[in-house]
């Protein structure tokens, strides 16, 4: 049973950590003009061996109105939207997409001071 119980557990984190809701992130860079940033992940990849790896570059993260002018090294706190952002507009729309919960559909949430 024992043996069972941990495929499950195993298994069940593996889909856990594939499923992207929000982390902590550095600015690389800010594009004030389109309200959008280079980020990159402080959270890493765990593979089941144990090794690391550190996520790629999210480029042209959405940020939201409130949370104002960013700088290079600025830590902040990202979401992943539920489905592809790529064709968003101000109307209902399909994402057109198979995306979900993916890193290249960040949103910087707000700047968290460390």
């Amino acid at each position: 049973m024992a043996n069972n119980t941990r495929f499950f557990d195993e298994f069940s984190r593996s889909i856990r950590l594939a499923v992207h809701t929000l982390a902590p992130a550095r600015v690389v860079s800010y594009d004030a003009a389109n309200k959008e940033a280079d980020i990159e992940l402080l959270f890493m990849t765990v593979y089941k061996d144990g090794s690391t790896e550190r996520y790629p570059l999210i480029e042209s993260a959405i940020c939201l109105k409130h949370v104002g002018a960013l700088s290079k090294d600025d830590i902040v706190f990202v979401g992943f939207a539920e489905r592809a952002l790529d064709n968003l507009q101000k109307e209902p729309f399909d994402p057109d997409a198979s995306r979900l919960h993916d890193i290249r559909d960040a949103v910087v949430l707000g700047v968290i001071e460390l």
